[in-house]
């Protein structure tokens, strides 16, 4: 399991005081919120944790067990759930006693519970997958984690579902039913996962499905159980990440009061899903998420709308034919029709052409890129092929995709390299309805830029301690030559030498000083890797393994009896 000790609680952003006038160390509490408080009725939220300062680079493995985060509020019956790996707590309070938690200055910000839908509506071609396939890259050990309504893993393009080496479908969790088994229930993660790294069809078929239901038997769910998800996913990133998670997709948002959507990005009104996303892309997970449905072209929606998401919107793969005749390659209508959206009370109409932008796509400066849409074939629940699944829940996992392959090919290349890559490459298409041009993906293009961009550093050398072992009260240094100049350096302590369970720090010297204080001997084992700030890193250095001798360093006197 790997914790971080530097950066604060996820690298959250400093706190501004609400705007309902309250002054000091009071957390941020969303003007909806109050609306709630003012009814009478209880508030759910999401309560954001202020960081807790450390006092060194090197927590002590044994402690006096530590008062969680909020005790008063567990034992008066208001928390619901702690997530293990984020700095988050779900409450359900009395409306009368939100100010008083807003006040509690454990607590850097509150977020409303907000309620997401699966986003429902070929391209592999259009984004030229089959030119990086043929080089031999496939997504192989390369997992893609799909916070959905489940995988249906008995499906022939998904079979077999398991926990164990050698499976197709990773059965992580159910957010849902609160257990081990995602499996689908609906159809919506299903054809999601298909398109993604479906073992035929898919973008990238061989590489694994992590599967998370988030997502009930209707296509929604609760902010709290999508976050019950993601902190599954950290989880296991953090604890030797056995999967090899590097893409993260969510088909599936929604709009609410405060965010109808807006322009730009979201951060600020959902702190809780801002740290998870940032510790997702700290620990090496690329989170891709739909634009969304909703004809909107002034924004996208949430959770697209957080600055560390790439949002992907929709462009047609190909002019489809609504309306054949029987007469070869003869169709009287290439005309498509989408009921109502967030943005879009009356629906629209379009006729359909290869990468022209859908008229229900989301748009807006947060964009990231555009990916292929209508008419998707791939797997439906219960066997079979969808023929024509479509909408941004489509564009977002054809993305994931590509950055499988993408991380197979460059696997020292992180979570900004290859947004970097997927973003700055393919096919610019400009939207007409706000004048907003991104690129629509292309695999072949965003391979050939990451050949040239943010090469690699060279790993430390010589990494060695001094002294080379370690007493209570003492410390040791850590210190390696550079190669080159890397911006950074991730240093990894752990207990077993194959760093299964780790914590890290980050440093920009070639030095670290570290101390450790524990009642048994142990054998600390050490790693340093060098990093660019452009998003990729080198391999890890040699390991360096520092005995700990509990009684080192003190005067033993022998008691003599006659």
């Amino acid at each position: 399991m790997r914790r971080s000790t530097v950066g604060g609680a996820c690298g959250l952003a400093a706190v501004l005081v609400a705007a309902s006038g309250l002054a000091g160390d009071v957390a941020v509490v969303p003007l909806g919120l109050w609306q709630q408080a003012a009814s009478g009725g209880d508030v759910e939220c999401l309560a954001v944790l202020r960081p807790v300062a450390s006092p060194s680079a090197d927590l002590s493995a044994v402690a006096s067990a530590p008062v969680l985060p909020l005790a008063h509020w567990e034992t008066r019956g208001y928390v619901l759930r702690r997530y293990s790996e984020l700095p988050v707590v779900h409450l359900r309070v009395p409306g009368r006693l939100l100010d008083e938690l807003a006040r509690n200055p454990e607590i850097a910000g509150l977020s409303p519970l907000r309620t997401a839908h699966a986003l429902r509506k070929e391209g592999k071609a259009l984004m030229k997958v089959p030119d990086v396939q043929a080089k031999g890259f496939t997504g192989l050990g390369i997992g893609i984690a799909v916070l959905d309504t489940g995988v249906d893993y008995t499906h022939p393009e998904l079979a077999p579902g398991g926990t164990g080496a050698g499976v197709k479908t990773i059965k992580l969790y159910d957010a849902v039913d609160n257990d081990q088994d995602p499996r689908d229930g609906e159809g919506h993660g299903t054809a999601v996962a298909g398109i993604a790294a479906g073992s035929d069809g898919g973008v990238a078929p061989r590489s694994t499905v992590v599967a998370v239901r988030v997502l009930n038997n209707d296509g929604e769910g609760s902010s709290a159980q999508i976050l019950a998800g993601l902190d599954a996913v950290l989880t296991s990133v953090r604890t030797g990440n056995p999967y090899n998670i590097r893409v993260l997709n969510l088909s599936l948002g929604g709009y609410d009061d405060d965010w109808p959507p807006g322009p730009d990005t979201c951060d600020d009104l959902d702190p809780a899903f801002d740290a998870a996303f940032q510790a997702l892309t700290e620990a090496g997970v690329l989170v891709v998420a739909a634009a969304g449905n909703g004809g909107c072209s002034r924004g996208v929606a949430w959770p697209a709308c957080l600055s560390t998401a790439l949002a992907v919107g929709a462009v047609y793969d190909a002019e489809i034919c609504m309306d054949p005749i029987p007469v070869p390659f003869m169709c009287l209508s290439t005309q498509m029709s989408f009921g109502e959206g967030q943005c879009m009370r009356d629906g629209c109409v379009q006729n359909t052409k290869a990468d022209r932008i859908t008229c229900y796509s989301d748009s807006g400066t947060k964009l990231g890129v555009w990916a292929p849409s209508h008419c998707a074939k791939t797997a439906r629940k219960g066997g079979g092929y969808e023929d024509c699944f479509g909408g941004t829940s489509a564009a977002a996992p054809y993305t994931a995709g590509v950055a499988a392959l993408l991380a197979q090919a460059y696997p020292l290349h992180g979570p900004a390299a290859l947004r970097k890559a997927l973003e700055q490459t393919g096919k610019a298409r400009t939207d007409d309805r706000n004048s907003i041009t991104r690129n629509r993906v292309e695999a072949l293009a965003a391979f050939d830029f990451l050949a040239s961009y943010c090469g690699p550093p060279e790993p430390p050398t010589d990494f060695r301690g001094d002294p080379v072992g370690i007493c209570p009260g003492g410390s040791a240094t850590l210190s390696w030559n550079a190669v080159g100049t890397p911006d950074a350096y991730r240093v990894q302590r752990s207990l077993t030498p194959d760093f299964s369970i780790v914590e890290e720090t980050v440093t920009a010297s070639n030095s670290l000083v570290i101390t450790y204080a524990a009642a048994t001997p142990a054998t600390l084992y050490y790693r340093v890797r060098a990093e660019r700030a452009c998003g990729s890193h080198s391999l890890w250095s040699t390991t360096a393994a520092l005995p700990y001798a509990p009684q080192c360093g003190r005067t033993v006197r022998r008691h003599l009896t006659r």
